[in-house]
């Protein structure tokens, strides 16, 4: 007892050293990310921004150092929270602080690069201009709005940002911002920042909202007033201001309307689709390197359109060229909008399986997307390289393939096959399935022969005489069982839906394997290796779209090979004297 004791009190320390070696290596492995973003990056001197700093990781003592803004930024105010969220059972957690920055200058000023536990944000550039003054603006007023365009003319379907400022230097209660809608427009709210500005000395509070505007015809595009109700709180400074309604309570604020000239689309422009963006840029990935092409085996390849200035329905389908030798199974493709007070950025993605049907060199034509440069008034391009792509030989295909004998139409074999009964037992030639299943073999019939012996016991009575005779029911009710996974099977493969077919083919294969965990086609591959080459076609049809076919041809000769193989050697057993299973 003593030992025992000593033993685990020696043992405990160490314990704990382990488990604080590994509690260490998991945080240094799961090392937060540092980020760094703003509301605004253009403003002018009067205005203040919100700086966001974010630790993807809960933070509970500490922070980054930012005494590095103050060499052209005044902090206003500084907060501190921690959030925690989960979405479809993936937890996140994050801490961030939130700053409010005034400018101390004019020009290109830079907020710099913070640290901490190791991680870096991004610098971010802020572009100062001088005070705007009074142009424009009623400062007399408590509260106004204003309304800016970011350019008077444009392109038909190009991106117009219209933004909304409501200003204040009293306390607020409400505010409704009613519809916004243009005639002859599409139009998207893309931004609210709140921030505050001095105008004659006098400190304004600001609420801002920016649209994406995108004229449908080319004309005069009429964009009018905006009407804005906001309720004011009854401070005594601001009760019986002369501008405000009897008893200070609400205020309809309306703007004046806007007009734009809207251009048609240029007669150089000869492209099918319309596609007027500040940038366009294609990029592109692969699921695994493209040197690593085999026949037979699909790679993905992934390419993503990068816009700014268009909206996810505005961008087409790229035109991917086919080629002799590959065929293409499209994923479907998949957009993401994001938004800003700069407008909508748009990155549309589209991936699909490439399945090289032959050894040898292929080469991928280039893929190209024009589209009108808003920025220079000009046409431009973007594209992907010609790619050139070395295929080698598929590991199956220099395995003997059974179904390269007598090419006879396999629907015309279908109906020879149905009158004999195929023995649930794997072909003879496949020596790998018959070791897994040679126990199984033995045991039944052994279970036979009890059968028969205590048959022979008890005939005389009816109830074992009954039980006796379940025993070839049990066989019969197997091959049905295998029949009718079968002719399943054959109507899947006549209509060559590749998802119908892989079904159909595992559920037979399970029958007829006696293989109840039987879930893939690599696993069925595996058994029987004269399939792999058929079976890795099927498998890269199920990347296609439902326009795709799947040739089944060499799939049905190999299954009906494998049937067959299986009933000549039943027949060869039972002509050797063993006796039947079932008796």
């Amino acid at each position: 007892m003593n030992t025992r004791s000593s033993l685990n009190t020696t043992s405990l320390p160490a314990l704990w050293v382990l488990a604080f070696t590994l509690f260490f290596t998991s945080m240094v492995q799961a090392q937060g990310q540092l980020s760094s973003r703003v509301d605004r990056t253009q403003l002018s001197l009067e205005e203040t921004f919100k700086l966001t700093v974010r630790y993807n990781e809960q933070v509970m003592f500490g922070e980054p150092d930012f005494s590095g803004l103050e060499q052209n930024f005044d902090i206003l105010s500084q907060q501190r929270g921690n959030q925690y969220r989960s979405i479809n059972g993936k937890a996140e957690s994050w801490t961030q602080w939130s700053l409010v920055l005034a400018p101390k200058k004019e020009g290109k000023l830079l907020i710099p690069s913070f640290e901490y536990e190791g991680s870096y944000s991004d610098a971010i550039e802020i572009s100062v201009e001088k005070p705007s003054g009074t142009t424009g603006i009623d400062s007399e007023k408590p509260v106004f709005i204003e309304t800016v365009i970011s350019k008077n003319k444009a392109f038909v379907q190009e991106q117009l940002i219209y933004t909304i400022r409501l200003f204040t230097s009293v306390d607020l209660s409400g505010l409704d911002r009613g519809d916004f809608a243009v005639p002859d427009a599409l139009v998207k709210q893309v931004a609210e920042n709140q921030y505050q500005k001095n105008i004659n000395g006098r400190p304004y509070g600001v609420v801002e909202t920016s649209y994406a505007i995108f004229p449908q015809k080319s004309g005069v595009l009429t964009i009018p007033p905006v009407l804005w109700t906001v309720a004011v709180q009854n401070n005594q400074g601001y009760r019986y201001d002369p501008f405000l309604s009897r008893g200070g309570q609400r205020l309809r604020l309306r703007s004046e309307g806007d007009t734009i000239d809207v251009l048609p689309k240029p007669g150089n422009y000869t492209a099918a689709q319309w596609l007027p963006a500040s940038q366009i840029e294609l990029s592109q990935s692969w699921s695994q390197e493209p040197n690593n092409f085999k026949v037979g085996e699909p790679i993905t390849r992934t390419i993503s359109i990068h816009a700014k200035g268009l909206m996810a329905s505005q961008l087409p389908p790229l035109s991917i060229q086919d080629i002799r030798g590959v065929k293409y199974y499209p994923d479907q493709p998949q957009a993401d909008e994001t938004v800003s007070a700069a407008g909508i950025n748009t990155v549309k993605t589209e991936s699909y399986a490439i399945v090289p049907s032959q050894p040898g060199t292929i080469t991928l034509p280039a893929v190209t997307l024009t589209w009108w440069d808003t920025v220079n008034n000009r046409i431009q391009e973007a594209s992907l390289p010609v790619q050139t792509i070395q295929v080698a030989e598929s590991r199956a295909a220099t395995s003997p393939n059974p179904a390269s004998g007598a090419q006879q139409d396999p629907s015309q074999q279908y109906a020879a096959e149905d009158a004999a009964q195929p023995s649930p037992l794997a072909p003879a030639s496949f020596s790998g399935s018959l070791q897994q299943r040679g126990l199984w073999f033995y045991t039944t019939v052994l279970l036979a022969f009890s059968t028969l012996f205590f048959a022979m016991l008890w005939r005389t009575a009816r109830k074992t005489s009954t039980a006796t005779a379940s025993t070839p029911a049990a066989a019969t009710d197997t091959q049905a069982t295998e029949k009718q996974a079968y002719r399943k099977l054959k109507q899947a493969l006549q209509g060559a839906e590749p998802q119908t077919i892989r079904t159909a083919l595992l559920a037979w294969a399970r029958v007829y394997e006696n293989a109840p965990n039987l879930s893939s086609l690599h696993q069925l591959g595996d058994i029987w290796p004269p399939l792999a080459a058929s079976l890795n076609q099927l498998e890269a049809s199920l990347y296609g779209q439902g326009s795709s076919r799947f040739d089944a041809q060499p799939l049905q000769q190999a299954i009906i090979d494998i049937r067959r193989h299986g009933v000549a050697r039943d027949k060869a057993q039972t002509d050797s004297g063993l006796p039947p299973l079932y008796g």
